[in-house]
């Protein structure tokens, strides 16, 4: 299954947070074709925006019922099963998605895992971003690479050096939570930018912990060192551009 490209996961989150639908998350597919056609490819990411937005306000057994019930009906049709998968991702695990839920994203993987139709590779790298996504929860004693710690309130920033948006990120960053010491956790090859009010550091198993490939995106830990504000991939700056490598 190919990854998504950045692009992608911003449009399937602009298009979750617009939408809203009446629809019952337990009969949401009652009647409907789950079957993804070249001519109705639009429809159906439509259709499954909803039901993402949907699945992450109902109740937890709700929710989780009706995730499973979804899960065995994209196996009508492998073609569609694997558009799902990658939606699914965007949905739930993408730092973009106002949807995104690990606990969601942890019963598809497994699901999926089950199934077993994607690859050993695909399936060994969602296996992974499942377990990554259960660190750093809100109220989470914050998970940080040995030797990084703040004495307060931080502000981190997991940034790619060599690309030109994740510089950017500092600066669109450096005058949010004042109060916070501003901590960015570096990894690529290009010199440390020359943007004032960060400590940067370029720490050992980044990869361990954060999903490297979401960069940039940033996260707050209060006072105790617990998680206030989680993965963020958001920036109040109007010149920045999301992900633009050089």
């Amino acid at each position: 299954m190919r990854r998504l490209a950045p692009y992608l996961f911003a449009a399937l989150a602009l298009l979750l947070t617009g939408c809203r639908a009446g629809n019952s998350v337990l009969n949401y597919w009652d009647g409907e074709d789950i079957v993804v056609t070249e001519s109705g490819y639009q429809a159906a990411e439509d259709r499954f925006a909803r039901y993402a937005e949907l699945l992450v306000a109902a109740p937890k057994d709700e929710a989780d019922e009706a995730l499973e019930g979804f899960l065995e009906r994209i196996k009508e049709d492998e073609v569609s099963y694997y558009v799902y998968a990658e939606w699914l991702e965007a949905a739930f695990h993408s730092c973009l998605s106002p949807c995104r839920s690990p606990r969601l994203f942890g019963i598809s993987v497994k699901h999926l895992t089950q199934d077993g139709i994607l690859s050993k590779e695909e399936l060994a790298r969602l296996s992974r971003l499942a377990v990554l996504d259960n660190y750093n929860l809100p109220g989470q004693a914050c998970t940080l690479p040995q030797g990084v710690q703040a004495e307060g309130p931080a502000l981190y920033l997991v940034l790619n050096l060599d690309c030109r948006s994740c510089r950017e990120a500092l600066t669109a960053l450096a005058g949010e939570h004042p109060e916070a010491e501003h901590i960015a956790l570096c990894f690529g090859y290009s010199p440390i930018p020359d943007v004032p009010g960060w400590e940067y550091l370029k720490p050992e198993g980044l990869e361990e912990i954060f999903e490297l490939d979401a960069a940039p995106f940033w996260f707050l830990t209060a006072a105790d060192g617990t998680v206030a504000t989680p993965y963020c991939a958001e920036f109040e700056a109007p010149h920045y551009a999301k992900a633009q490598a050089i």
